[in-house]
């Protein structure tokens, strides 16, 4: 019974049979060609079906509300078979109301027609075979790896559809199908290659499925062309590759030119030192002030190579941390011992705020000492006369050990605090043109906090300063002997 679906012809008919009104809609599978109103139904009913619609008809009109339901034959014409579309009739006011549905068997050959037509332009691959012969493959598959149809690739591939998989990949391709053929796969998907036929490789992506063609167990792929993929993937792994080598290149040359360079900066301390203090005897006062000014350039070139030295090696992963415990109290204040000079010739006033029962923590002592000066000579550089700079050491439980260096300096945007981050990166102000400097204080303390674990965050504001925080995780603390 159709009764769920819309008839293919919607009829009002008298007793007789003959039509008065008519609404066609989908005609495939209908007998419709003919019907018209004042056109008798029995005219297009197959001659064996008339007498048994005449004596229904008689039945429906002699009485209100019957209903009858019954498959009827209609003609098509030499060499064609009947349409047997089933009708539904119901008598109303003397008129019989008829719905005529479409042959099942017209409308499934309809469907599989439409089916095929959508299997066979779809761009992807489609193939039914076992381990033995393929059973179907469509167009798709074949234009996929060169071919104009399935029937020339069929043709050339006579033996096996094996012959146009890559032969490194006929024994993957054989071994699932056996496993999905017994029910064992549990991978359904995968990759491997074709070979195109101009001899070029095409990768392929497969989904399968175990189903049933014509009674016997088969494996049905759907599959593919993902060849633009793989060949995008590749130039990323290589132009990955060749930026690593890039950047070893960049950090080997600044590792062996450090250490070259580090040499003869060492005779010209160690002679300016000597003149400036005249050891050998007295030379002329403008002399021994040239001599101190060569040792000053020289000292500062020397932290310059060591900075770089340093961040070639956190680049490398060379660099060892030899951990100790570190009393921080005691560090903090060496520190700002060391930066007194340069806080009162910026006129700016250094502070600190550190914790009574603060724990000693676990790490290397001079990597500790540099990150901590770093971030504190950063703070008096971008701090204007007059401002402030306090450092402070909290244990935070969980969190961990805390060390915040705040300022009331010129402060940082979003964007000004990238380029601080990046090696070699300084922002443009006054205040950093006054003052020497690499750009590479914070990027190697930011590496020598997380080469400890710990984490450097940066909070600042154009105007109204900055706070630089080192978190060492909770592990890393050593407590106190009870």
């Amino acid at each position: 019974m159709q009764e769920d679906t819309a008839p293919a012809v919607h009829a009002l008919i008298d007793g007789a049979g003959m039509v008065l009104d008519l609404d066609v809609g989908d005609t495939a599978g209908a007998a419709v060609h003919g019907l018209a109103p004042g056109i008798m139904l029995s005219a297009q009913v197959a001659l064996q079906d008339r007498p048994f619609l005449a004596s229904t008809l008689a039945w429906l009109i002699a009485e209100e509300g019957r209903n009858a339901s019954l498959v009827l034959h209609f003609p098509r014409g030499a060499g064609k078979s009947p349409y047997m579309n089933e009708v539904h009739l119901r008598s109303e006011g003397g008129r019989i109301d008829v719905k005529l549905y479409a042959d099942p068997r017209i409308a499934a050959r309809r469907v599989a027609k439409q089916m095929r037509r959508v299997v066979e332009g779809s761009h992807q691959g489609i193939v039914v075979r076992t381990n033995e012969r393929v059973l179907y493959l469509n167009d798709g598959f074949a234009r996929m790896i060169g071919y104009a149809d399935a029937k020339e690739l069929t043709e050339r591939a006579y033996d096996t559809i094996n012959v146009v998989i890559h032969p490194d990949d006929v024994g993957l391709i054989v071994g699932r199908i056996d496993a999905r053929m017994k029910g064992h796969e549990t991978t359904p998907h995968y990759e491997f290659r074709l070979i195109h036929r101009d001899g070029s490789i095409v990768w392929a992506d497969a989904q399968a499925a175990l189903v049933i063609w014509d009674g016997i167990p088969a494996s049905l792929s759907w599959i593919t062309d993902i060849t633009a993929r793989k060949m995008a993937e590749e130039a990323l792994i290589q132009a990955k590759e060749a930026a690593e080598f890039a950047n070893r290149a960049k950090t080997e040359f600044l590792a062996n030119m450090s250490h070259e360079l580090r040499t003869p900066l060492n005779a010209i301390l160690g002679f300016s030192e000597i003149i400036a203090n005249e050891m050998f005897g007295a030379c002329k006062p403008q002399y021994a002030a040239y001599a101190r000014d060569i040792h000053t350039s020289g000292t500062y070139l020397l932290e310059l190579i060591n900075d770089v030295l340093d961040l070639a090696k956190l680049e490398a992963g060379k660099l060892e941390l030899h951990e100790s415990d570190v009393a921080l109290p005691a560090l903090i204040e060496q520190c700002l011992s060391l930066l007194k000079v340069k806080a009162d010739e910026g006129q700016v006033t250094p502070s600190q705020d550190i914790a009574s029962d603060l724990p000693a923590l676990k790490a290397d002592p001079r990597a500790l000492r540099q990150v901590l000066l770093n971030l504190m000579a950063n703070a008096i550089k971008f701090t204007p006369e007059g401002g402030t700079v306090r450092i402070s050491a909290r244990d935070e439980g969980s969190k961990g050990l805390v060390i915040a260096v705040r300022d009331t300096g010129i402060g940082m945007s979003p964007g000004d605090i990238k380029v601080a981050l990046s090696p070699f990166g300084q922002i443009d102000s006054a205040l950093s043109r006054r003052h020497q400097g690499t750009g590479l204080g914070l990027p190697i303390s930011h590496s020598l906090v997380r080469l400890h674990e710990g984490e450097l965050l940066i909070d600042s504001e154009p105007g109204k300063g900055t706070t630089v925080t080192a978190i060492f995780p909770a592990r890393r603390r050593i407590d106190k002997a009870a």
